[in-house]
Formats: structure tokens, sequence, C-alpha cells
């Protein structure tokens, strides 16, 4: 399974607690982000298929996410998986809000 290199696009903190919360404020990809908390690494078809999202569509909520360097992507034959940033010291802050709530 080769990882794909994902640069962390906003690198300033203020911008990426604002961008991040525009992220999350999308019902969609707030359900997404949930998903992903089960620490499961989680392909987009099957994403797809659990929201009763298009694949299209789920594949354009990573883009925000990766732009604010919320996850990491694997690539696995034809499919493209998704795991959160554990090692982010800010994205454990988000889990650990989103997780308390």
């Amino acid at each position: 399974m080769a990882r794909i290199a994902d640069a962390q696009l906003i690198p300033h903190r203020e911008e990426r607690l604002v961008h991040t919360m525009q992220a999350l404020g999308d019902n969609t990809r707030y359900k997404l982000f949930k998903l992903l908390m089960s620490d499961e690494r989680l392909c987009v078809s099957e994403l797809a298929e659990r929201l009763g999202v298009s694949t299209p569509a789920i594949s354009q909520h990573f883009k925000t996410f990766e732009l604010v360097g919320l996850v990491e992507k694997e690539r696995e034959g034809q499919k493209i998986c998704y795991l959160l940033k554990q090692n982010d010291k800010f994205v454990r802050k988000i889990i650990e809000i989103i997780g308390g709530s």
C-alpha cells in the first residue's frame, strides 16, 4: 500500500482553525469525520455507500479535509482510503472536542 503525499496547504494556525470549522460545519463532512474517528481506514466507495452520497461527492469533501491537513490518504490498487492524521496535535484536539460532544 503506497502512501500518497499530502501537503498541508493551510499552514497558519488561525487560518487552519477557521477552515477546519467551516469544513466541519457541513453536515456530510462532519459525518465523514465522525466515521473516521473510529480509527478505521475507510475507502471512498465504502464511505459513499454508508452515507448514501456519490463517490465523486465524497472525494470532493476529502479534498477539503486535505487542504486543512486533517487526513492522510492511501492508495490500495484502484481504491483511495482515508485516515485521520492521529499524530497531528491539532487533529487530536478536534477529535477530543467532537468525541466529547
